[in-house]
């Protein structure tokens, strides 16, 4: 699978296995990785967590692309609001 962002296009890796964490993003080989062994919510959280922090390296965000805090709270509420308004991410009745 890959994901297009702006002008770069990332493969997305799913290993099963990577140690304690749940994903990684490699922004320069343009690469995502989401550990499969977690639930789904798990995983679409941490694939939103690390479209984050490849957003932050695109635009210098470099102060927010290092608080993993930040990167994880505002992963999980994007995907809240994903999850609680499907209608509004197909660009229909907005």
């Amino acid at each position: 699978m890959t994901v297009k962002m702006g002008f770069k296009t990332f493969k997305v890796e799913k290993p099963l296995e990577m140690g304690n964490y749940y994903g990684e993003a490699d922004y320069d080989k343009s690469i995502i990785k989401i550990a499969d062994r977690y639930d789904n919510h798990s995983k679409n959280c941490t694939f939103i967590h690390e479209i984050l922090h490849c957003i932050c390296l695109r635009f210098g965000l470099e102060k927010l692309n290092n608080d993993e805090h930040a990167i994880d709270l505002l992963a999980t509420g994007i995907y809240e609001a994903m999850i609680d308004n499907p209608h509004i991410f197909t660009m229909q009745n907005i």
